[in-house]
């Protein structure tokens, strides 16, 4: 698990660090580097690079991005625009997740699936690969969550393909097609996935994971994947990094666990900031929006704010 991370000359993160629990929520505007972030972790396990993602495009520089976990394990990757630079032991694994609600619905040809592809096609595959008890206890926590559904499963869609239905809680006999299902009961049973795949990565860093959600279901995802990052869920802790704009999140999640992103307005490099948790002051802003961190980040007094 990484405790800290370090990027430098990658895009718009000049010289950033990042201080990181199981869970951390990266917060800020859109183009603030939120994303950036997750585009380093990805480049880590390659050796390729394009003068696109270095500094400012400066033919010369080298980007370095460093993780150190909680042994105090060193892992490095940096390179130059030629390529591969320099690396240490390999660095952890990271997966990238930016959702989409209608490559979660596709029908998929039936084959065996162990994770989660970045914007969730073949979602179906996954849970059927699953061992049977495994796929009841899945289908019962989803059901929990989304009390409209008595039962979920895996059905044949024709051609060799199959796709997810949906059980009617009141009249059993009632199975929902994919389409007939909101996009955020589609995105909460991948979700609910994450801590079921083979092999397990390191790192699952999530973009908008808001997006399609109720309020309620929000705050029982930011749960589930607490648990993931603690250890509660799966074979092994899984750390779980998010990235969002949405003020709404932030009222499941602690003031430690979130990261303020913004761009300096001199020089245009990313900023990220940490809620002062142990200032008395601080605390006591925080009291005065009814201990509501969203509506404390929406006042600008955090920055990352759009428009500010």
């Amino acid at each position: 698990m990484i405790r800290q991370l370090q990027i430098a000359n990658f895009r718009c993160l000049r010289s950033v660090t990042l201080n990181l629990e199981p869970l951390t929520v990266f917060v800020g505007a859109n183009a603030s580097g939120k994303s950036s972030v997750f585009a380093a972790l990805m480049t880590s396990r390659f050796v390729w690079f394009r003068i696109e993602d270095i500094w400012q495009r400066q033919q010369g520089l080298t980007s370095d991005i460093q993780a150190t976990d909680e042994r105090g394990g060193h892992f490095r990757r940096g390179f130059g625009v030629n390529g591969f630079g320099e690396a240490t032991t390999t660095f952890p694994e990271p997966m990238v997740l930016q959702l989409d609600p209608q490559a979660i619905r596709t029908s998929s040809q039936l084959e065996p699936m162990h994770r989660l592809s970045p914007n969730g096609a073949g979602m179906v595959n996954v849970f059927a690969s699953l061992p049977r008890s495994t796929r009841d206890e899945v289908a019962h926590h989803y059901c929990d969550l989304v009390p409209m559904f008595a039962d979920i499963d895996a059905r044949p869609a024709g051609g060799g393909a199959h796709r997810m239905v949906f059980q009617d809680r009141w009249r059993p006999e009632i199975w929902y097609e994919p389409n007939e299902v909101s996009d955020g009961s589609m995105l909460l049973l991948a979700f609910l996935l994450l801590p079921y795949q083979s092999p397990a990565p390191d790192i699952v860093a999530i973009e908008e994971p808001e997006r399609g959600l109720h309020p309620y279901l929000m705050g029982q995802l930011i749960g589930a994947l607490r648990k993931l990052a603690n250890g509660e869920l799966g074979p092994r802790p899984v750390q779980v990094l998010l990235a969002t704009h949405s003020a709404e999140l932030l009222e499941f999640v602690e003031p430690r666990e979130v990261r303020f992103f913004h761009r300096s307005k001199g020089s245009g490099e990313t900023v990220v900031e940490q809620a002062p948790v142990d200032d008395p002051s601080w605390l006591k802003s925080l009291r005065e929006y009814d201990d509501s961190l969203g509506d404390l980040w929406l006042s600008g007094g955090l920055g990352g704010v759009p428009g500010r």
